[in-house]
């Protein structure tokens, strides 16, 4: 036990903050008392200090040259006591001062140019394998709606994903069927709406549809190669889409979602007029097509303009 030299009041030691100078290792004054002799003389500290700037500086450095091991121990007790206090005023600076962080980080980044160079490569070295991770899982990963959406609406129809507002929807050009595309999709059709890299970039929701395109990986030839084998002479575009909305993306013969295909109930050539109609067409998969074209009337050789 021991007694307050300022409240008189007898209490135990661990009430005392604790002081090397003195022969018991305690302070004369209870932390209580310390702590309302501080509170009352705020002002009077504060304006010594300021008159004695050079002292106190000159004292504060003599004092953690001499106290590195009892600091350090008090910093790492505080931190470790203090989560709470610290978040909160860690967010309170924060917002309180958005263009001091702004000027400091904008004179970092300009005076920091070669050191910011060699930290992001060392930490590129030392973390290859988890940023290549990331990297590859990113850009598996569906786009969102708010990041992507301003970058492609001016030549892609886009919307949000029903069940998940998050996300981003495009639609197939080839089925037309809203689909979620991945991050490396959209990266690719900004860059070539940007005219970088090689191709258009275009969304599609299955590899189906991409090898059944008749634009897919298509070049432009010249008038000597017009008579290339790659040329098709598939459906317009929209009426494949709407044919497949109309019937669900389904094959009506066999059920099949996948590789389907747009299919005239009457030939082209029979029915010019009305080539557009899609009461006329009707959605089959690769396999009931080509059975389809099988059938005579139907087959491919029939259907040859002479």
């Amino acid at each position: 036990m021991k007694t307050c030299t300022k409240c008189k009041l007898e209490k135990d030691k661990s009430e005392f903050s604790k002081d090397k100078s003195r022969k018991d290792g305690f302070r004369s004054y209870c932390k209580q008392c310390a702590k309302e002799y501080r509170e009352n003389n705020k002002n009077k500290m504060k304006e010594y200090r300021e008159n004695n700037e050079d002292k106190t500086k000159e004292y504060q450095k003599e004092y953690y040259e001499n106290n590195k091991d009892k600091i350090a121990e008090y910093q790492k007790e505080w931190y470790e006591n203090n989560k709470d206090k610290r978040k909160e005023y860690g967010k309170e600076w924060y917002e309180n001062n958005k263009d001091k962080r702004k000027e400091y980080g904008k004179e970092y980044y300009e005076n920091n140019k070669d050191k910011r160079k060699e930290y992001g490569k060392e930490y590129y070295e030392n973390k290859k394998s988890e940023i290549r991770k990331h990297a590859k899982n990113w850009s598996r990963s569906s786009s969102t709606y708010n990041i992507f959406a301003n970058q492609i609406s001016y030549a892609e129809e886009v919307r949000k994903d029903p069940e998940n507002k998050v996300l981003l929807q495009v639609k197939c050009t080839y089925c037309g069927k809203w689909f979620n595309p991945k991050n490396n999709q959209v990266r690719h059709r900004i860059n070539a709406l940007n005219g970088k890299g090689e191709g258009e970039g275009r969304f599609y929701c299955s590899n189906e549809c991409k090898k059944l395109c008749p634009i897919y990986k298509k070049v432009k030839y010249s008038a000597e190669e017009t008579n290339t084998k790659n040329l098709s002479r598939e459906v317009q575009p929209e009426l494949r889409q709407m044919v497949f909305e109309r019937d669900e993306w389904t094959c009506i013969k066999c059920g099949e979602t996948v590789g389907l295909q747009c299919h005239h109930i009457e030939g082209i050539q029979w029915n010019p007029i009305e080539s557009a109609d899609i009461d006329i067409c009707v959605t089959f998969c690769v396999g009931c097509h080509e059975k389809a074209h099988k059938d005579k009337g139907c087959r491919y050789v029939d259907l040859q303009c002479k």
